[in-house]
């Protein structure tokens, strides 16, 4: 996966490209439609925007990120996603793409 820079404000989300600083992404909170973690502690979240094509990602500060997401969302609007929390669910990679994520808990780590 490449690194990006997360950006959340109370109105968008925005990815910025690590590389270039260009803004890669904007996506409007009211776009949101559910939030999907994985159950296990990797990291793995995905972004549900059934306008658009879905965000994965991962990030060792996945617990932080959900918090000021939920934050943004009730102090901007009435609207809240769901939240979903599965070792499986599946996103929208491309706008004809849709794949299946699942996490499988490895024994010794």
């Amino acid at each position: 996966m490449k690194r990006h820079i997360l950006i959340i404000t109370d109105g968008a989300i925005y990815i910025v490209d690590l590389d270039t600083d260009k803004l890669k992404r904007r996506i409007a909170l009211t776009a949101v439609e559910k939030i999907c973690l994985s159950n296990l502690s990797d990291n793995f979240f995905s972004i549900i925007i059934p306008t658009e094509y879905d965000l994965l990602m991962a990030s060792t500060r996945k617990t932080e990120i959900m918090t000021l997401l939920l934050q943004a969302f009730k102090s901007t609007s009435a609207h809240e996603p769901d939240l979903f929390s599965s070792t499986r669910f599946e996103y929208q990679a491309a706008a004809d793409l849709a794949k299946e994520i699942q996490f499988e808990e490895v024994e010794g780590r």
